[in-house]
């Protein structure tokens, strides 16, 4: 196979300083998505799509991967991915607006690079731990957790809320959207954060900040959009970090 590490690294850090121009360009999806955005696809059909490439990537992989330590960061993302492919999309309001077609294509492009990246770089790793290691695994796997509950946590709030609302939309409250407008966007950092901590490997940390500045440039947008349509939306709620921005 070609260089695809090298072309995937490339294509990911564009995306992640691409994203900043999404709202710039008038690009989105759900409570963003633009009226000259045409041609959609169903949300959970859209889901499932972009997303895929990851748990198609761990079964390409499968008869290479040794189910130890050394394979806990495979574990971990397919685990995110597992709820995210299957579990969430099947789950999703019957009111959850359509995706343009643009913004699944793109997707998968993203998830196509990063899921070969992260699965291929933590391939046959032979480690040698020491007592900072395990730590460092230790607290990363908590983070993570925390992160991926917190995630999933939020989501069920946001989709209880297109339940009672139908398709229109209301200030979320709870767990992390006490804090920020974008719970289940923090969630997903925290979590991630908690993976390039169990990784220790440099595609960890890349995903992490891909992860970190696509949804920040999102919750921004999104953060925005609340204060312009809620004249009562909570004053000391942030966009995404706590008490901070």
């Amino acid at each position: 196979m070609f260089d695809f590490q090298f072309i995937s690294i490339i294509i990911i850090l564009g995306f992640s300083f691409a994203a900043w121009t999404a709202d710039l360009l008038k690009i989105g999806y759900g409570k963003h998505l633009s009226h000259y955005m045409k041609l959609t696809l169903p949300s959970k059909l859209g889901w499932i799509l972009y997303e895929c490439p990851n748990l198609i990537w761990f079964i390409y992989f499968l008869s290479d991967i040794k189910f130890d330590l050394n394979s806990l960061p495979i574990i971990l993302f397919v685990t995110h991915y597992f709820n995210r492919v299957i579990i969430y999309p099947l789950r999703l309001s019957p009111f959850a607006r359509p995706i343009p077609i643009e913004v699944v294509t793109s997707a998968i492009l993203f998830t196509t690079c990063n899921g070969y990246l992260q699965i291929s770089t933590h391939l046959n790793q032979d480690h040698q731990f020491q007592i900072f290691d395990y730590l460092r695994i230790l607290l990363g796997l908590l983070v993570f957790l925390y992160g991926m509950t917190s995630n999933i946590k939020c989501d069920n709030i946001l989709r209880n809320l297109k339940k009672i609302n139908s398709n229109e939309y209301k200030i979320p409250f709870g767990n992390l959207f006490e804090l920020v407008s974008s719970g289940h966007y923090l969630g997903e950092i925290i979590e991630w954060f908690g993976y390039f901590l169990v990784s220790g490997q440099w595609s960890g940390f890349l995903f992490f900040f891909s992860t970190l500045s696509i949804l920040s440039a999102r919750a921004i947008s999104t953060h925005k959009w609340y204060k312009n349509k809620f004249h009562n939306y909570p004053k000391q709620r942030k966009a995404i970090i706590p008490y901070i921005l």
